[in-house]
């Protein structure tokens, strides 16, 4: 009877022995997920920026007059620890008075991973005089 009494102590510290060896293992997965969701959760709000950022330019870009002065360009940014390479590319069209612009953001992300966002448009300058043209032929009909 007694040789059972020192199985069962035997058999005891080994279920928790396992017992703890499947918690750490759980731990150590939830400690892993926790750290890609950081890293998920700082690409897409470094994405976010990005975006913003691209959007920025090409608005600027549509915007600017004369016509002419939209060329080339690019500029670094610094925003919330990160810093993004904003560049612009103008190509001319066989279209007069347009141009094919396209605004390419890089950075690197936590990882060392080179990200990039590229937005394109294509931005026209209409004649005042075509314009009203327009307009004059609208009111007509």
């Amino acid at each position: 009877m007694h040789h059972h009494r020192l199985h069962q102590r035997g058999s005891s510290l080994f279920e928790a022995l396992v017992a703890f060896l499947v918690l750490s293992l759980g731990m150590i997965a939830l400690a892993r997920m926790q750290g890609q969701q950081r890293s998920d959760a700082d690409i897409a709000r470094q994405r976010t920026e990005a975006a913003r950022l691209a959007q920025d330019e090409m608005q600027g870009t549509r915007g600017t007059r004369p016509f002419a002065v939209i060329v080339d360009a690019s500029r670094s940014v610094n925003g919330g620890g990160t810093t993004y390479r904003v560049e612009r590319a103008i190509t001319p069209l066989d279209v007069p008075q347009s141009l094919a612009a396209t605004v390419s953001v890089r950075w690197t992300d936590r990882s060392g991973t080179e990200q990039r966002l590229e937005l394109h448009t294509v931005v026209s300058d209409p004649q005042p005089a075509l314009a009203g043209a327009l307009l004059a032929a609208g009111a007509a009909r």
